[in-house]
């Protein structure tokens, strides 16, 4: 009985790796549809009107997507954008400052300030896959074109939120509210292969960003900042991704 246990064993073992084996191979050896899941980080280096306000920029998020058997891929996806160099960082609290050179907190102590770029942008995208010096037809060079939605701020916050300046609707006349819509282009490569674990992209990515700002009143200038931008970023984006693969009629597809 023994025997006959672990020959039915073996003999299932064996079925299994050789059905997944199949399943493997179907995807890497042939074009097959896919749901995507992706996760992303671009680091951006800022041109023009950006650059007057911000540096060095990441934007970092998540997408999903569709790659078609034709591998014409869609993509929605949303991304919190972040940095750490703001241009006007040491001048933007100056009218706050006392003779010392130091904000004050309610309390009378010495104020900790952090200062930031903060954001978020969504997007849609429309590309396509060329399988060019690809290990299988669902790999290649990838080109897309898209477009979506920016809107970016300077975050300011007080270690305890005890400055009453930057509090409620002051705080709004310091943050320089800037939004409107964007143009996105990407040239990478995409590499998709037969397990869940191995599926990645990377490349150059374009933004161009038609803004305004959006706040009445500058509170740094003492005046009306009605301007509009032409944003541009430039930089590196890379994304791991998690196919979902289709059902065949008489087989399944492994991830």
């Amino acid at each position: 009985m023994k025997h006959r246990i672990l020959i039915f064993c073996l003999l299932f073992s064996s079925a299994v790796f050789a059905q997944r084996s199949t399943e493997q191979k179907s995807v890497s050896d042939s074009a097959v549809g896919s749901a995507l899941f992706r996760v992303e980080y671009a680091a951006q280096v800022p041109i023009g009107d950006y650059a007057s306000r911000f540096g060095f920029t990441s934007h970092i998020g998540a997408s999903a997507g569709y790659r078609t058997k034709s591998n014409w891929i869609f993509t929605l996806g949303g991304y919190y954008v972040f940095g750490n160099d703001v241009i006007d960082k040491n001048t933007l609290l100056e009218s706050m400052t006392n003779s010392s050179n130091l904000i004050i907190t309610s309390g009378g102590e010495q104020a900790f300030i952090n200062i930031s770029q903060q954001g978020y942008l969504v997007n849609f995208s429309v590309g396509k896959i060329f399988p060019w010096l690809a290990p299988n037809p669902n790999s290649g060079f990838m080109f897309t074109l898209g477009g979506g939605f920016m809107e970016h701020w300077i975050g300011i916050r007080a270690e305890g939120n005890n400055v009453p300046q930057l509090l409620g609707d002051y705080k709004k006349g310091f943050d320089r509210l800037t939004n409107g819509i964007i143009l996105q282009q990407f040239i990478g490569y995409h590499f998709q292969g037969s397990t869940r674990l191995l599926n990645f992209y990377g490349g150059f990515e374009f933004t161009q960003g038609f803004t305004g700002n959006r706040r009445s009143y500058d509170i740094p200038t003492m005046g009306v900042k009605d301007e509009d931008y032409i944003d541009v970023l430039f930089g590196f984006k890379v994304g791991w991704m998690m196919p979902f693969y289709k059902r065949n009629k008489n087989q399944y597809y492994y991830y």
